[in-house]
C-alpha cells in the first residue's frame, strides 16, 4: 500500500507556498525578525463498528519568529476538543489542553542540484499541567526539500515524536507542491507514524490555498486514512508580521 502511495505522488503533480502553511514543516526558516502566526482548525471522524469518535481543534496556534538568518523560534499550543458517541448518542465530551511544544528550526543549507535544501527542527513537549524535567516529550525532525522546476517542489520531512510517557514513534511527510502564480497553491501529502513493530497512522491529504495579499494565506485540505476508518478536513491561515 504505502508503495502504491509512493508512486501516486510521483505522479500527480498536484506548492510552493511562501508562507509555509501545511502539514510538512518548511526546509527554511522565515526572515529574520518577522512572525509569522499560523491558526489551524483540524476535525476528524473515525467510526469504529456503533462507535464514532470526533476530534476538533479549535484552533491550534504555530507561532514562528525569525531569530537570524538562519535560525527560527518556535511555539506551539494545541487545543483539541474530542467526543465519543456509541449507536449515535453522545458518551462523552472532553476540552483538551495538556502541552506546549516550544523549539527551534536550524538551517542547514541551501539545495544543490540533487542535494536537498535542509533544516533541522527540535521541540520540547511540556505538560501544562506541571512542569517537570522528568516528564517532558520532544519532536526532532530533518526538514528536506527540492525544486524540481520553478513550480513544482518536493518537500519531505523524517523525524521522531516522544510523548509525555516516553513512548517514542518514527514519522515520515511527503509532499509534492504545484504553484502555477503567485495567488494559488495546491499540493498532494502523505503522511505516517510507525514503530519498529508496526504502522501506527498512514494518511493521503490533498488541498489548495490563496494568497490573499502578500503576507496573508488560506489553506483548505482533506485528508483520509489509508490503515483506519477515519476522515479528516482542515484550514489554516497564515499571517506573517514584520517585526521591523
Amino acid at each position: 500500500m504505502q508503495r502504491r502511495v509512493l508512486i501516486s505522488l510521483l505522479i500527480i503533480s498536484l506548492l510552493s507556498l511562501k508562507l509555509n502553511a501545511q502539514t510538512v514543516e518548511p526546509s527554511s526558516g522565515i526572515e529574520k525578525n518577522n512572525i509569522q502566526l499560523e491558526f489551524e482548525t483540524l476535525y476528524s471522524v473515525e467510526k469504529i463498528n456503533s462507535e464514532k469518535n470526533t476530534s476538533w481543534s479549535i484552533p491550534n496556534i504555530l507561532i514562528r519568529y525569525g531569530l537570524s538568518d538562519n535560525v527560527e523560534l518556535q511555539l506551539h499550543t494545541p487545543f483539541t476538543k474530542e467526543r465519543c458517541y456509541e449507536n449515535n448518542k453522545l458518551t462523552s465530551n472532553v476540552f483538551k489542553f495538556e502541552e506546549v511544544e516550544i523549539g527551534l528550526s536550524v538551517n542547514l543549507w541551501k539545495q544543490n542540484n540533487l542535494l536537498p535544501e535542509a533544516a533541522l527542527m527540535g521541540r520540547i513537549i511540556s505538560s501544562t499541567d506541571t512542569f517537570s524535567f522528568n516528564k517532558l516529550g520532544n519532536i526532532i525532525s530533518l526538514n528536506l526539500s527540492n525544486l524540481i522546476t520553478e513550480k513544482i517542489s518536493l518537500n519531505y520531512n523524517i523525524g521522531s515524536t516522544t510523548n509525555l510517557d516516553k513512548d517514542t514513534t518514527g514519522f515520515y511527510i511527503v509532499n509534492i507542491s504545484y504553484e502555477p502564480n503567485d495567488k494559488f497553491h495546491y499540493f498532494i501529502e502523505n503522511t505516517s507514524d510507525f514503530t519498529f513493530d508496526t504502522t501506527e497512522s498512514n494518511c493521503l491529504g490533498t488541498g489548495f490555498g490563496v494568497n490573499l495579499i502578500d503576507n496573508f494565506a488560506i489553506d483548505l485540505s482533506v485528508s483520509k486514512s489509508l490503515k483506519h476508518n477515519m476522515f479528516y478536513t482542515g484550514a489554516i491561515i497564515t499571517w506573517v508580521l514584520n517585526s521591523n
